[in-house]
């Protein structure tokens, strides 16, 4: 699975990452065992450590095709 991490003004952009759309579409955000699914998918996918790596601090805004989200570690 590829993606990309762009950060720009303090938001980190997970791109060129269709397969995610997927995963987005399947999730409700207001179920906690479905939220549970897509951190599960961020952090197996190496999106969690790419966007350490890039630098995400607590709190920063995570944008993944226009679904926006606070990082919490």
């Amino acid at each position: 699975r590829t993606f990309s991490i762009r950060a720009c003004d303090g938001v980190f952009f997970v791109e060129d990452a269709p397969w995610i759309m997927d995963v987005m579409n399947s999730v409700d955000p207001d179920d906690y065992e479905s939220l549970q699914y897509f951190q599960r998918v961020l952090h197996s996918s190496g999106i969690i450590d790419a966007l350490i790596a890039a630098g995400i601090k607590d709190g920063d805004t995570v944008s993944v095709y226009d679904i926006d989200f606070d990082y919490i570690s």
